[in-house]
């Protein structure tokens, strides 16, 4: 018996933390082939895969809710790929695949990767787009009967979900995410040295964050909490990496505040791990998330670690490898960084059990076994 075929539907291939994580999982595994099919434009890692000999197909689609357009064109597709297995991740792609179940008797797994539907995401709207979530919601349930199986990347998420979309929990399974530990190690002090100098950062004490630019990232409470930093320590600066639709929100606060030579917005990068090494502290001050793979890659980088105290972080680390703050509290935030600067020695334990902690938790070599099982097991179940 061959090789089981994965198809893997996905809005983009862009730089969020499921697109990367899919990637990881696809180029790290020899239990199964894989395919991807993207739906919108957005092609950022889409040659990490094919450096890796796998397939990517992208149907192009120009509006956000084309979903009749994307099945049109993905039905003669799967036909001609013929997968053992669906999965499809993120919102669009999952209603997307759900339609596909009439043409298709093929297992169909989603992916819980969002606290989509969270009181603190519904407190912050107007009652206009309230109404409009609560619709979506309401569509997303009825749709999600559809599918066989679903796969959370935290126990948070897979309790959220389940109680906002009326899942019986027997039919999720949580799988972390992973990284490759490899990686972060053994990045040589000259790459650092030559980034440092391309970014004019000799002498500088280094925060990080690397995030997609969204208002729940938190990244404007991160900035408005280092300007206070910055004025008591001036030979800080504030480095985000990651690209997304808050930039000019960001871009304007930063402008505001006078810190145009001290925060930078790196956009997307391809040099995550070197820039994890030569940051002194990273920072991630998420309001919710699904399981936030970028503070894993930090614990994994041994990195001393500030972050909000939300449950999926929580769930990823405790107090003893990491520093909670408040969650939104930018005045719990700014005393947590200015304790990191005055005491880096007293917090460098924090990172070596960050690192430990993470390779025990999150390896990806574990995690695509995790994968390769509950395919397996899915198709036996589906095949009686």
């Amino acid at each position: 018996m061959g090789k089981i075929k994965i198809v893997y539907i996905i809005d983009t291939l862009q730089t969020g933390g499921a697109e990367k994580s899919l990637v990881d999982i696809a180029i790290n595994n020899n239990y199964f082939d894989c395919v991807f099919i993207t739906i919108y434009k957005g092609d950022f890692l889409v040659k990490i895969l094919e450096a890796h000999n796998i397939k990517v197909y992208s149907l192009n689609i120009a509006t956000r809710y084309s979903f009749s357009e994307a099945v049109d064109k993905l039905i003669p597709l799967l036909h001609e790929i013929n997968p053992d297995v669906i999965h499809s991740t993120l919102f669009r792609s999952d209603i997307i695949a759900r339609r596909l179940k009439k043409h298709f008797k093929i297992p169909l797994i989603n992916s819980f990767v969002n606290n989509s539907y969270t009181n603190d995401r519904y407190s912050k709207l107007s009652l206009t787009a309230k109404l409009k979530l609560y619709l979506v919601q309401c569509y997303d349930m009825i749709t999600a009967q559809k599918v066989d199986c679903f796969i959370s990347n935290s126990e948070t998420i897979k309790l959220s979900n389940a109680k906002a979309l009326r899942i019986n929990l027997d039919k999720i399974k949580v799988i972390y995410r992973g990284r490759n530990s490899i990686l972060f190690d053994n990045i040589s002090a000259d790459v650092v040295k030559q980034l440092k100098i391309k970014l004019q950062l000799e002498g500088k004490t280094v925060f990080l964050n690397v995030s997609r630019l969204l208002d729940r990232k938190g990244q404007l409470d991160l900035i408005t909490a280092f300007r206070e930093v910055n004025k008591i320590n001036p030979e800080t600066v504030l480095l985000i990496a990651g690209e997304g639709s808050y930039r000019s929100e960001l871009e304007t606060a930063i402008n505001e505040f006078g810190l145009e030579k001290s925060v930078l917005l790196l956009g997307n990068r391809e040099d995550i791990p070197v820039l994890l090494k030569m940051a002194d502290f990273f920072v991630f001050p998420s309001y919710y998330e699904g399981l936030p793979g970028a503070l894993i890659e930090a614990m994994m980088a041994e990195k001393i670690i500030i972050c909000s105290d939300i449950p999926e972080n929580k769930e990823c680390a405790t107090i003893n490898e990491v520093i909670f703050f408040s969650k939104g509290d930018i005045g719990d935030l700014k005393l947590k960084m200015r304790e990191v600067i005055m005491n880096a020695e007293q917090y460098s334990d924090k990172g070596k059990a960050a690192k430990q902690l993470a390779n025990q938790k999150f390896d990806i070599n574990k995690v695509v076994e995790y994968y390769h099982q509950t395919y397996n097991e899915l198709i036996q179940s589906h095949s009686k």
